[in-house]
């Protein structure tokens, strides 16, 4: 009777795939087996269920491999919006401040976690690119750096897929006894396996990226630390639990989106990731050229992250719903006019050239 039921709510709704404007993937088909084989399992009881601490471990082994050995710890997370909300606890029991450093452009996550820890969030203007501004940060440490706990620096926007200037901006807030944090959570699955995205060493690194904006179901994400002491804040009793601890923010959860992870990296290996990732950095290349030729203005010419965001001005409800008339839905960006398409695994060259033809009629009027 329930399936029945929800099969009826669902009547009519798009698919992951056919919402080219949303950042929640079409999950593998491997992947998808592996979430259903987990979704009644705990993740943060690996003494009833021992196969989720074999998961953990492999996982932090596979990001390592990604990465690079810089990643010395990793804990799952549920996506973004944990894995801020865990580093930025982390990083104001670790210094004691209660402050946090993140550009104009940075995910509505942080503003959100900076309130809900009672962290003042202290903003850095951006280019017009919408990068954080280095000099105007270094400004601000001079300024407010004993205040600020942590500097989050985004390894690509989900605006335009813009990436920060990630070194320039650690060594700031190194200097400064501040904890980095990256947010990766749209960028850091494309990046690091195309050999992108560059981690700095030299202080102390949080950084979290998502598994479910490319690969699989959602909620599904990590967050790696550059050491194991930047995880201790995030332990915690838990007497009425076999083990009688946890690590972690939330308690009961299940191990679905850590299973689905592993299996799809597992199964893809290093050069097959590699490879889905470089095929979808050319579909979100093609979709920013045959958008420019449709009369839409492209808010970064070449894609740093496998998104195209395209500036359509007054015609933006018009863009939208041409898509949608072909059975896609695209995104407002946040920037006033622009729109967002995000390649996915599933889509083809054709199914790009049909957005971008929506996109051409809608400017056409």
């Amino acid at each position: 009777m329930l399936a029945a039921w929800t099969t009826v709510l669902r009547r009519g709704e798009q698919g992951p795939c056919r919402a080219a404007g949303s950042m929640v993937a079409e999950p593998l088909p491997v992947a998808l087996e592996a979430y259903t084989a987990y979704a009644a399992v705990n993740l943060n009881d690996p003494d009833t269920w021992p196969s989720v601490s074999a998961l953990v471990a492999e996982l932090s082994s596979l990001l390592r491999r990604l990465l690079g050995p810089w990643a010395a710890a990793v804990i799952p997370t549920g996506g973004g919006s944990e894995s801020v909300l865990t580093a930025l606890y982390a990083a104001r029991e670790l210094t004691g401040r209660d402050a946090v450093a993140a550009s104009a452009a940075a995910h509505a996550s942080v503003a959100k976690t900076a309130r809900l820890l009672g962290m003042r969030l202290l903003r850095v203007p951006v280019d017009e690119e919408l990068r954080m501004d280095v000099e105007a940060l270094e400004a601000l440490l001079e300024r407010e750096g004993r205040r600020v706990a942590a500097v989050v620096v985004t390894a690509g926007l989900t605006d335009n897929g813009a990436v920060d200037p990630i070194a320039e901006a650690a060594e700031a807030a190194w200097t400064h006894g501040a904890v980095v944090y990256v947010d990766a959570a749209w960028g850091g699955l494309p990046l690091a396996a195309t050999g992108r995205l560059r981690v700095p060493r030299g202080g102390p690194l949080l950084l979290g990226l998502d598994f479910h904006k490319h690969l699989v179901p959602p909620p599904s994400g990590a967050l790696a630390a550059s050491g194991e002491p930047l995880l201790e804040p995030l332990v915690f009793e838990a007497p009425y639990m076999p083990l009688g601890r946890q690590l972690g923010l939330p308690w009961t959860r299940t191990a679905a989106g850590l299973a689905a992870a592993v299996e799809a990296l597992h199964r893809l290996g290093t050069q097959g990731l590699e490879l889905l990732m470089e095929r979808l950095y050319r579909l979100a290349g093609l979709m920013t050229r045959l958008g420019e030729e449709a009369g839409a203005e492209p808010l970064l010419p070449r894609p740093e992250t496998p998104l195209a965001a395209l500036r359509v001005g007054e015609r933006l409800g018009e863009a939208l719903s041409a898509a949608k008339r072909r059975g896609w839905v695209l995104y407002p960006s946040s920037v006033p006019g622009a729109l967002r398409y995000v390649a996915k695994w599933c889509h083809r060259v054709s199914d790009v050239e049909e957005i971008a033809e929506a996109i051409r009629e809608a400017l056409r009027g």
